[in-house]
């Protein structure tokens, strides 16, 4: 089975991603949202890790053969010619018939995940498209013509769909550089309303506020990072590590933030406002 790309707008191709590569320098990218990517994957019938599209809209497919879809993450206008597609409901496409991912109406991120996966070219076996290191295995242009696997499960739909979660409120648990900050300056940064910078993008989720009573080394001997450490940086700003994130970095690690919490993060458009809480018992 088949699909042709028609137009790709702001996708790309994520699975579970690279893991295991970091001590070479090579992110772990995958889904931005994970849970959200794993639920279109279980709904459709396909494992977990399978590889899907993750589109902020203006993704146009042609079905040269019969296959099922389904869309989760964002709320977004979703077609199947001039049909709507309801979120977490697996819909039949017929060869011939056009799926379209218009704007996205809340949110940042949907997936649309067809039935037995997109096949394709692997770097470090991984299909995921990473924004930073621009390792792009399958590239998503006009004309392209793209492979389908075998799906392994049934398809399953659900009758009320599921947003993706969207974390307004995070809790830091402290950071190996916690102690960088006193404790007015601690309580300054939860006392703080944080907003999301259109400069977040895969790689990091950057928090903006003002007048933060900080005073901490503009930069430090470069030390491992994870998805959801937390840097502050010498404009003050939050900076959580997404998807696409560096494997090292030299702005103080001040926190980190639970997984899910960040899956949370990235479905949040700009300008959104975020608080913060300390975990009470670092």
């Amino acid at each position: 089975m088949t699909l042709r790309i028609e137009r790709a707008g702001i996708t790309t191709v994520q699975d579970h991603g690279r893991s295991g590569w970091a001590h070479l320098g090579v992110p772990t990218s995958g889904a931005a949202d994970k849970a959200s990517c794993a639920l279109a994957n279980r709904l459709v019938g396909n494992t977990p890790h399978s590889a899907a599209f993750e589109t902020s809209g203006g993704l146009v497919i042609t079905a040269l053969h019969d296959f099922n879809v389904v869309v989760t993450g964002a709320d977004c206008d979703a077609f199947v010619d001039a049909e709507p597609i309801r979120r977490c409901v697996v819909t039949t496409v017929h060869t011939g018939q056009r799926v379209r991912i218009d704007r996205i109406r809340e949110g940042v991120f949907s997936y649309l995940s067809v039935s037995g996966g997109l096949d394709g070219p692997r770097v470090l076996d991984s299909q995921s498209h990473d924004t930073l290191s621009r390792i792009i295995p399958l590239a998503l242009s006009e004309g392209v013509e793209i492979r389908l696997g075998i799906p392994h499960d049934a398809t399953t739909s659900l009758d009320i769909a599921v947003s993706p979660r969207r974390t307004n409120q995070i809790l830091l648990q402290p950071g190996p550089h916690i102690d960088l900050l006193s404790p007015a300056a601690q309580a300054d940064i939860s006392k703080h309303s944080w907003v999301v910078s259109p400069m977040s993008n895969r790689v990091g989720i950057r928090l903006t506020t003002s007048s933060l009573l900080v005073n901490v080394p503009a930069e430090l001997p470069s030390v491992p990072l994870i998805r959801g450490a937390v840097q502050l940086t010498p404009a003050g700003e939050m900076v959580i590590m997404a998807a696409d994130h560096p494997t090292t970095g030299g702005y103080p690690i001040i926190g980190v933030v639970d997984s899910d919490d960040v899956d949370g993060l990235v479905q949040l458009p700009a300008h959104s406002r975020v608080t913060t809480t300390w975990n009470v018992e670092k």
